[in-house]
């Protein structure tokens, strides 16, 4: 009876010990490829205003640099009139922090949920989770500063991304055959298209809910109506979840000072989420397909 004879040849080790090197640098470089991710998403959605702007014969560069800096110039300046706003009302929050605690440990305790026993407690855990924090500082300093310079890092190869026309596209042709090599660059186009159509459509919604939610607010005379809304619009962004998230909230924390105004700031907030969701959003989508 003859027995098997496993033959491996030098070629096929070497092709075994090629790929195994390759996902071992893949792994040591994920890092850097997950802020190259990044830094490829901001010049995509970047990219339509700055082929609006080469409309009007500016130089790609100048253009580049003009959108950058309108967009972050912009965002700067609503963080500089939203602070004060955002800072008075959290100021004001704070100080009835042990008036909503008296009202919520009742009722957490009604149901057995295990509450502090008073304000001072929840404050002196927190201090302890504070000061176990403060035993890492050296790892919080560097988590901080890595941070700086992961941003500018994320930023720079954004902009340089975005300097390049076309840059994805050649490399595209260069890595791909020649028979597939059309077909890899419209389904790059179409994603490159589909993801700067949902962003943008996302903000739009954002804007609307978080406009829309300070109106309803103010017009019930809810205390604390920039930091709800501000809050409703950060949380639309992510679907589903973050209008549920930011609805329980706020309906609880106005719930302790009447119980009418949280019910009809809830039924506004579920209208408003009912335009957004069933008549804006696809809307825009639509528009921007």
């Amino acid at each position: 009876m003859k027995q098997g004879v496993l033959d491996i040849s030098w070629g096929s080790i070497l092709k075994v010990a090629m790929t195994v090197v390759f996902f071992y640098l893949l792994y040591q470089i994920s890092e850097i490829m997950v802020l190259f991710v990044f830094a490829l998403i901001i010049s995509i959605l970047f990219s339509p205003g700055i082929d609006f702007l080469k409309k009007f014969g500016l130089p790609r560069t100048i253009a580049v640099l003009l959108i950058y800096f309108l967009i972050f110039g912009l965002l700067s300046f609503f963080i500089y009139l939203a602070v004060p706003a955002f800072s008075m009302e959290m100021r004001e929050f704070s100080r009835l922090i042990p008036e909503y605690f008296d009202k919520v440990s009742p009722v957490l305790e009604g149901i057995g949920m295990q509450a502090f026993e008073s304000v001072e407690g929840f404050l002196d855990s927190l201090y302890e989770s504070t000061e176990m924090i403060a035993a890492n500082v050296f790892n919080v300093l560097a988590i901080i500063f890595g941070g700086v310079f992961t941003t500018l890092f994320v930023l720079t190869m954004a902009i340089f991304l975005s300097l390049e026309e076309d840059g994805i596209e050649k490399v595209i042709r260069l890595i791909f055959p020649e028979k597939e090599k059309n077909q890899a660059l419209v389904v790059w186009r179409r994603a490159k298209r589909q993801v700067t159509n949902w962003f943008f459509v996302r903000i739009l919604a954002c804007i609307f809910v978080g406009i829309t939610s300070y109106i309803a607010f103010y017009l019930f005379n809810v205390e604390y109506a920039f930091l709800f809304a501000l809050m409703a619009g950060l949380f639309n962004f992510i679907p589903y979840i973050g209008p549920f998230v930011a609805g329980a909230i706020f309906f609880v924390v106005i719930l302790l000072d009447s119980t009418w105004k949280a019910i009809f700031a809830l039924i506004a907030f579920v209208i408003i989420q009912t335009i957004e969701s069933s008549a804006l959003s696809p809307i825009l989508s639509s528009k921007s397909a």
